[in-house]
């Protein structure tokens, strides 16, 4: 019979990034980042000339690195690069694990953020103009994944008085641009009014996990907050509209604050993927055709068959 085949292969491990080591080789020579050597020394005292067993989950852009899990008796060795504070979360590889993998290393990383372990030595939690916490009615949906809150308390007897929130870790498709003619993308109509179904009018909850800012207009941004919005006994608003395949999660930088329940946003975007919905469908989208009645001219026309229509249910959106 014949003898066993050998060979190698490069494995990034899944869920884990860490600094990049120098290569001396190169005109001018890169130096290693900062903990570098120590991360690789950290794996290679303990998995160097191992037989241990892999799982496989896919490979890298270029398709020549496979991603994957090692497999060690005492335990996830990406677990502890991150406990240890010699790495970090990367977004990409942690999104080809099964999510039930994904809660040790999330634990790993925000135990070592606290502790400001290595990498994290310069990590403060998020600063925050306002409340990290609040009460409050939805008053209005600007677009799938941002809307105005009165907090709780107060008159809405001015503007200012309105918080906007984005949803955390969500990206709702984006509304285009009559001006320049730049159509919606798939699903942004459905998504707005799918999130205004779920909160306008009614009593929310907000956790605010950060604030970025925004471009708003030439050489001008916006301090905006992104959290999570419970209503009722729906957790997290987000995660619905993700579920149901109108929205998708916002892809992270390593570094990035995100969502509190980022990994069940990821988890459920992989649900709605398998099953086809929504801006994951291979099918042609068809846009809901809308009659634009604010040119009077175009209203004059309509405006027999709406009086024979007599009472028309209608949604106010601006």
């Amino acid at each position: 019979s014949a003898g066993l085949l050998y060979g190698s292969f490069t494995l990034i491990l899944a869920g884990v990034a860490c600094p990049r080591v120098g290569n001396p080789r190169l005109n001018p020579p890169t130096p290693s980042e900062p903990y570098a050597e120590e991360a690789r020394d950290f794996v290679e005292l303990r998995l160097l000339q191992r037989e241990l067993n892999i799982s496989l989950y896919g490979t890298d852009k270029s398709g020549v690195c496979l991603v994957g899990t090692v497999h060690h008796p005492r335990g996830n060795i990406g677990a502890e690069i991150l406990k240890n504070g010699l790495g970090r979360i990367s977004d990409w590889t942690i999104r080809m694990m099964s999510p039930s993998d994904v809660p040790p290393l999330r634990i790993a990383e925000n135990a070592a953020k606290r502790s400001t372990l290595k990498v994290f030595e310069s990590y403060a939690p998020p600063k925050l103009t306002g409340a990290s916490e609040f009460m409050g009615t939805v008053v209005e949906v600007i677009s799938g994944d941002t809307l105005l809150i009165l907090p709780s308390g107060e008159v809405y007897d001015d503007e200012s008085k309105l918080k906007k929130i984005s949803l955390a870790s969500v990206r709702a498709p984006r509304a285009g641009n009559e001006k320049t003619g730049k159509p919606d993308e798939p699903y942004a109509s459905e998504c707005k009014d799918r999130l205004r179904v779920l909160t306008v009018g009614k009593s929310a909850k907000v956790n605010v996990h950060y604030e970025k800012e925004i471009p708003f207009g030439p050489d001008q941004t916006e301090k905006r907050q992104f959290g999570t919005i419970s209503i009722g006994k729906r957790e997290d608003i987000g995660e619905v509209l993700v579920a149901e395949g109108l929205a998708s999660t916002q892809r992270h930088r390593d570094d990035d604050e995100k969502s509190a329940r980022y990994d069940d946003l990821v988890a459920a975007e992989s649900i709605a993927k398998a099953a086809n919905k929504g801006v994951h469908s291979d099918s042609d989208y068809k846009k809901k055709t809308i009659n634009d009645l604010s040119d009077p001219k175009k209203a004059k026309t309509h405006s027999g068959s709406l009086i024979r229509l007599g009472n028309t249910k209608a949604i106010v959106d601006y």
